[in-house]
């Protein structure tokens, strides 16, 4: 079984005979090869990419979230952004298209209930119709997303993941020794 989280060997690009034997390197080679094929090949894939870099680059430690989006999104050369949101988060989404639309943006923006209770599905093919080149997920609930994201046709980036305990802060659980204590019981959720 691959497990990346385990390896202490740090040999990702050197030699194949130091990495462990849960490497991917040894265990996945002709997925490994393609993805080498698509990322050097795909002209989609090499723009992001390079977009990706230079965005990291720039803003690195310096720039929130809400910023990289602006500036991924101008240096992809999008003008139309849709976003499906929870309707919980209707404030911060109508602050999220404000602040885009003041950067030139056009903003499409659908909530979860469009015709009525949670609707994923409904919100891609919204977001799909408008003609939308970038969606934005702010707080779709867990499996929400997942429908979200299958059904989208433009390419999609979550700036915010719900979680209603933490604040929205997903990682607090993982790094807080209270919850990540509760969490490794056995009978969590139950």
């Amino acid at each position: 079984m691959i497990k990346c989280v385990e390896c202490s060997a740090n040999a990702c690009e050197g030699d194949i005979n130091r990495t462990p034997q849960f490497c991917p390197r040894r265990h996945a080679r002709d997925g490994l090869d393609r993805a080498q094929q698509i990322r050097t090949t795909d002209q989609q894939v090499l723009k992001v990419a390079e977009v990706a870099e230079s965005v990291a680059k720039d803003g690195y430690r310096r720039w929130p979230r809400v910023m990289e989006l602006m500036e991924f999104a101008k240096r992809m050369g999008f003008r139309r952004l849709g976003v499906a949101f929870c309707a919980g988060l209707k404030e911060e989404t109508r602050a999220l298209c404000r602040i885009l639309e003041s950067q030139g943006f056009e903003v499409v923006s659908v909530a979860c209930t469009v015709e009525g209770g949670c609707n994923p599905v409904g919100q891609a093919m919204v977001l799909n119709q408008a003609g939308t080149e970038l969606n934005i997920v702010v707080g779709l609930c867990m499996g929400h997303d997942i429908l979200f994201s299958k059904f989208s046709e433009a390419p999609l980036t979550t700036l915010v993941v719900k979680d209603r305990v933490t604040g929205h802060n997903t990682v607090a659980p993982l790094v807080c020794g209270y919850w990540r204590k509760a969490l490794m019981k056995s009978d969590v959720g139950s």
